[in-house]
């Protein structure tokens, strides 16, 4: 006899992104990942960002000043996330990191980086 522990797990949605305090996973399918690469950098672009290090399928991006923020805690804006955009078996899964913490700006700039982080989530729903 099959033990069933929740009925609603057999209803989970395997597409479904996978998000923890530190990083959210997507999954796509039907599509490459050079265009998930290359919608995800427009959504960066869009909002300000620009990439650091690497490339649109495995890079860093970042807005604000790293000095700054260090100098003038919260009153400076300093975000930077890692991305990373893999096939996995015919899905395209699609990683956002967070790279920065928000500590140098203080408990308001955990709360801004952690705002942030949210809204970058919700932007990647729609893609």
């Amino acid at each position: 006899m099959e033990e069933v522990l929740d009925n609603d797990l057999k209803n989970l949605d395997a597409n479904a992104p996978v998000i923890t305090k530190e990083r959210a996973i997507f999954s796509f399918k039907e599509t490459t990942e050079a265009e998930i690469a290359s919608k995800i950098n427009g959504l960066f672009l869009k909002d300000g960002y620009k990439l650091e290090e690497g490339t649109e399928m495995k890079g860093k991006y970042g807005k604000g000043s790293k000095i700054m923020r260090i100098l003038f805690g919260a009153f400076v804006k300093r975000f930077a996330f890692e991305v990373s955009v893999t096939n996995e078996g015919g899905t395209i899964k699609a990683t956002l990191y967070k790279e920065t913490k928000g500590y140098a700006g203080g408990a308001i700039g955990v709360n801004q980086v952690k705002n942030e982080f949210k809204r970058l989530i919700a932007a990647w729903e729609t893609l």
